[in-house]
């Protein structure tokens, strides 16, 4: 498997929710400073919970025993964390030695309640939080107006973290078609996840949102039929599949078989039709086609 699952402060956020819900203590953190480590997600965050346990990743884990330690003194507000980054932390960076950078640490129940059902629907939504010597006085949520990336804005008095999620595309499948469309869709900066197997990729398939996609390439007609079931079955906005002719006519008659005979999603072959042949052609009108569907939105 290759690529990332996704921004981590959206794939925490079942899991903070349920905390909460349960009554359970986790403190949530995420990068202030995210130009100065270019190579990780301004999404990217750590929940915490008693114990020192971890859901997400937050600066490659370089931080964690320090935020781990932090919420361990169970402080009752959020805190903005100076930190210099020593050797370890630097290389695992790829920042120079002492590069100083900026952590919020919160209690997930200081945070409003509703950001985490934002968080779980995928929703952009900006996080405004009042600051006074470096401890969250209080915060609240801010509506973003159209589409605007994940940024930091830091003044006086406040700190506004804008959460934006980037659209993944599952791919499913080997060889040249698949790491055509998968170079593609990193190519637009999507979060491409890569599995050449069903058996991550059907539960992967099943978490993905009205901005996500999915694309299967392959002969296993159970394998690929298995995929296409779970996308069918979620939220996904483009479902695709490559192939010939042959296999996708059999891929039916699978899904069918297991009563799935809503099968009008599925972009079969997937792609613009542009006379696309060679890998990288296919590749390219896949992206767009769904590009182009995702603009058009629901059907």
């Amino acid at each position: 498997m290759t690529g990332r699952y996704g921004d981590a402060v959206y794939a925490i956020a079942v899991s903070v929710n349920a905390c909460l819900r349960g009554g359970t203590r986790v403190d949530v953190a995420w990068n202030l400073d995210p130009g100065a480590t270019p190579s990780f997600d301004p999404n990217d965050a750590v929940a915490i919970t008693p114990g020192g346990g971890r859901l997400g990743e937050l600066l490659g884990g370089a931080f964690d025993s320090r935020l781990i330690e932090v919420a361990a003194a169970k402080p009752s507000a959020g805190r903005v964390i100076d930190v210099e980054c020593n050797p370890i932390e630097a290389s695992v960076l790829g920042v120079d030695l002492g590069t100083p950078l900026r952590i919020m640490l919160a209690p997930a129940d200081t945070l409003p309640s509703a950001l985490w059902d934002h968080l779980i629907e995928r929703d952009q939504i900006g996080l405004s939080c009042r600051v006074e010597d470096g401890t969250v006085l209080g915060s609240e949520l801010v509506p973003i107006d159209g589409a605007a990336p994940p940024s930091v804005v830091i003044s006086d008095t406040t700190i506004e973290t804008v959460f934006s999620p980037r659209t993944t595309l599952l791919v499913m499948g080997g060889g040249p078609m698949a790491d055509a469309v998968t170079q593609a869709g990193e190519f637009v900066g999507w979060n491409v996840v890569s599995m050449p197997g069903p058996d991550a990729a059907v539960g992967f398939a099943a978490t993905l949102s009205p901005i996500d996609g999915v694309v299967v390439v392959g002969h296993d007609v159970e394998a690929t039929g298995r995929v296409l079931q779970a996308a069918l079955g979620s939220r996904a906005g483009y479902i695709g599949s490559l192939g010939p002719e042959s296999v996708r006519t059999a891929r039916d008659d699978w899904l069918a078989y297991r009563g799935v005979t809503e099968t009008g999603r599925i972009a079969s072959p997937a792609g613009l039709p542009i006379g696309a042949k060679a890998p990288r052609e296919v590749g390219i009108a896949v992206v767009a086609d769904m590009i182009a569907r995702h603009a058009r939105g629901p059907a």
